[in-house]
């Protein structure tokens, strides 16, 4: 008990000082909420395209690829494959009694020009494609018709490449229409044009497709429907279940870009940790007497070390506050378009608390070896500093 006290006591004290070390206090700080503010504003950009792949995610989907892309890319799904893949065990009934299930295709479509960075994927559906995703919705405009060459347009690639209604693009087959746009749960879909899969795959001499979406009857339907396609004789697929295909999709765009973002904030860090230790021993010695004081009234070392870890580390929240507000402010829901994604910007409250652990991390860093010469400092060495 008597040592917590002196820890309360000699904490107080040492907090009180901070506004008459106001200058070097702010430059910890400074330091601090630029590395975190930094490191944040560029992890906005993993989270937010984390959070789109996965919107809409649902445990009763699983997808069904070509074992030689793994990926929705391509045509390597036979057409005459899409009725033997919908016969597997497990897929839920749609509301006409079929199993529930759209083939798919995806590609690449042609930059919108010269002052955008990307272009957005074109995504063919089928009739079930809609009843797949339940928070479809179709906010302006109208659905395309089946058979037509038309398109409509996600709400995120319109304002990405400022798209609208009756804006045609050129595509295999001349000139598509866009007739609607549509919103999709701020998945990333939503950053996509969407057009009816047969005439899709017709325009573009495609010979099969990317994909076939089903919803399973259960989610532990999963084992036996893969089962049941990868030994089948007639099929050469692979199946996934759909949040775990997404999850390793957006890993492929966001892994370096996650290290890169750790490297600079670690070497930014690196300096904001030598100013910390600097500054730290600094405020130590502008406190020798008055630890000398404390000392030679019975205080014991380890409060004098942790009102010197606490201080710091109060600063050090202080700049995670600050840099984690300034980067939510600039680019928290903030829209960009990479070369074929468009998603918002997410400074998340996880986000957060990664910024604190790192403040509080440095704090402990760079305040261990002061705090360590304070507890050491004798009240003999105290006065004859002073």
């Amino acid at each position: 008990m008597r040592l917590l006290t002196q820890i309360v006591v000699v904490g107080r004290l040492g907090l009180a000082g901070i506004l008459r070390r106001k200058w070097s206090s702010l430059v910890i700080v400074g330091s601090m909420a630029c590395v975190i503010g930094v490191l944040l504003s560029m992890l906005s950009v993993t989270v937010g395209m984390l959070r789109a792949y996965r919107a809409g995610g649902d445990p009763r989907l699983a997808i069904v690829l070509s074992p030689q892309s793994h990926t929705e890319y391509g045509n390597g799904i036979p057409g005459n494959a899409v009725g033997t893949i919908l016969e597997a065990p497990g897929i839920a009934d749609g509301p006409d009694g079929h199993p529930l299930g759209d083939a798919e295709v995806l590609l690449w479509v042609p930059p919108m020009g010269l002052h955008f960075t990307g272009s957005p994927e074109l995504r063919g559906i089928g009739p079930a494609g809609l009843a797949l995703r339940p928070n479809f919705r179709i906010v302006s405009g109208r659905m395309f018709r089946t058979g037509r060459q038309e398109l409509i347009v996600g709400v995120g690639a319109a304002r990405a490449y400022h798209l609208h209604i009756g804006d045609e693009i050129e595509l295999p087959g001349g000139e598509w229409p866009i007739v609607g746009l549509f919103t999709d749960g701020g998945s990333i879909l939503e950053g996509q044009l969407v057009a009816d899969v047969i005439t899709l795959m017709s325009s573009a001499h495609m010979s099969g497709y990317g994909s076939v979406l089903v919803r399973l009857a259960r989610p532990d339907a999963f084992a036996a429907f893969a089962r049941w396609l990868t030994t089948n004789p007639a099929l050469e697929v692979s199946a996934e279940r759909q949040p775990h295909y997404a999850a390793r999709t957006v890993n492929l765009y966001t892994a370096f870009f996650t290290e890169l973002t750790y490297l600079i904030g670690g070497i930014m860090a690196l300096g904001a940790l030598f100013a910390t230790v600097k500054l730290t021993y600094a405020a130590v010695s502008v406190r020798t007497h008055e630890i000398g004081t404390l000392r030679a009234i019975g205080y014991e070392p380890l409060p004098v070390a942790v009102s010197v870890l606490l201080e710091t580390a109060m600063l050090s929240l202080a700049a995670a506050l600050l840099g984690a507000g300034v980067a939510w402010l600039l680019f928290n829901g903030r829209q960009v378009a990479d070369i074929h994604n468009v998603y918002d910007l997410s400074v998340s409250p996880r986000l957060l608390a990664v910024g604190v652990v790192w403040a509080l991390t440095l704090a402990i860093l760079g305040g261990l070896p002061p705090a360590i010469r304070a507890a050491r400092l004798t009240v003999a060495e105290a006065h004859r500093a002073v």
